[in-house]
C-alpha cells in the first residue's frame, strides 16, 4: 500500500489500531524485512528539494539521488545509506564519516513522524527503526564538499594507537575508525595535512559487514573501547570516533555483561520506554 502524504499515513495508523492490525512503514524495503497485516509504502513521496545549504526531502525521497545533485552544487550529503530519507532516520547508521559530520540525527535540523498518537515535529524519534512511527518529511543539513579526501591506515599496538589518535584529532579529521581482529587497526581520513609513517589511499574507509551475531555497544571514547576489546576480545569490533556506540560481534552475549549495549537488529531502551507512551497498542512492528 503506498501513501501520498502524512494524513493518508495518519489514518491508516488510527484504523489499524482500532482494528488490532500491525502496521510496518517501508521505502524501497530492501534494508527491513519487515511483516505485518499492513506493509505501507512512502515511495511516493519522493520529492526533495536543495536550497543553500540543506535539503528538505520528503521520506520516499532517494538519498543517492540527493548526494548526487548536492555533488553537482559542490555540496556534501554526509551518508553512505543507499536507500530513502525515510530509512535513513528510521536506521540513524553511522558511517566513518560520522566523525567529522555526525548520526543522520546530527545533521537533521527537523523531522515530522507520524505516530498512532498523530503528527509530531521531533528529531528525537530519529533512530527508533519505525517503531514508534513514519517520518514522512526531515531538513537535512548540506557541508561543503571536500576536493581531497586521504585515508591513512596502520596496524598498531596500544602504544602507538593512543599516540596517534591525539596527533590525529588535531588534524580536524573527517573520519577516525578503529578496528579490531586480534589487534587494532586504526584508519583516519583528511582533507589537509597528513599523518607520517602510515600506509596512505584515497578516499574514506568502509566497513562492509553483516549484522549478524553483533551488538552495539556503548563506549563514549577510545580508552572505553579499549577497555571492552581487554575484556571481551571479541571475533571482530569496530569504533568511530564521536558516535559513542561501537559495533561488537561476539558469539557470547554475556561476555557483554556490565556493558550498556543491545543486539545491532533491536533498538535502544529508551526507544522502547517510548513505545509505551506513542504505541501501547504495538500498531508499528
Amino acid at each position: 500500500m503506498e501513501i501520498n502524504n502524512d494524513i493518508e499515513l495518519l489514518g491508516i495508523l488510527r484504523s489499524a489500531r482500532v482494528e488490532g492490525k500491525t502496521v510496518s512503514i517501508v521505502g524501497t524495503g530492501t534494508h527491513s524485512r519487515k511483516s505485518a497485516d499492513l506493509i505501507v509504502s512512502t515511495l511516493k513521496m519522493s520529492d526533495f528539494e536543495i536550497k543553500g545549504g540543506e535539503v528538505v526531502a520528503q521520506a520516499g525521497a532517494s538519498v543517492t539521488k540527493i548526494r548526487e545533485e548536492a555533488m553537482s552544487s559542490d555540496l556534501l550529503f554526509p551518508s553512505l545509506y543507499d536507500g530513502t530519507v525515510g530509512g535513513l532516520l528510521a536506521l540513524n547508521e553511522a558511517y566513518p564519516i560520522s566523525t567529522g559530520y555526525g548520526t543522520p540525527y546530527s545533521f537533521t535540523q527537523w523531522a515530522k513522524v507520524v505516530t498512532p498518537v498523530g503528527i509530531l515535529k521531533w528529531r528525537g524519534l530519529i533512530g527508533s527503526k519505525g517503531l514508534l512511527g513514519g517520518f514522512t518529511e526531515a531538513s537535512m543539513k548540506l557541508y561543503p564538499r571536500p576536493h581531497r579526501v586521504v585515508t591513512f591506515t596502520k596496524r598498531v599496538e596500544t602504544e602507538e594507537l593512543i599516540k596517534l589518535y591525539g596527533q590525529a584529532l588535531g588534524l580536524k579529521p573527517l573520519a577516525f575508525l578503529v578496528e579490531y581482529d586480534n589487534g587494532y587497526r586504526l584508519h583516519v581520513s583528511l582533507s589537509e595535512g597528513e599523518l607520517e609513517g602510515l600506509e596512505s589511499y584515497e578516499g574514506v574507509p568502509v566497513v562492509e559487514e553483516s549484522d549478524r551475531g553483533s551488538y552495539m555497544v556503548k563506549t563514549e571514547d577510545l580508552s572505553s573501547f579499549m577497555e571492552l576489546m581487554e575484556r571481551v576480545k571479541p571475533i571482530y569490533a569496530y569504533y568511530i570516533h564521536g558516535v559513542k556506540w561501537s559495533k561488537v560481534y561476539t558469539s557470547e552475549e554475556n561476555e557483554l555483561n556490565g556493558w550498556e549495549y543491545f543486539p545491532t537488529g533491536d533498538v535502544p531502551g529508551v526507544v522502547k520506554k517510548l513505545k509505551r507512551v506513542l504505541d501501547h497498542w504495538n500498531t508499528l512492528v
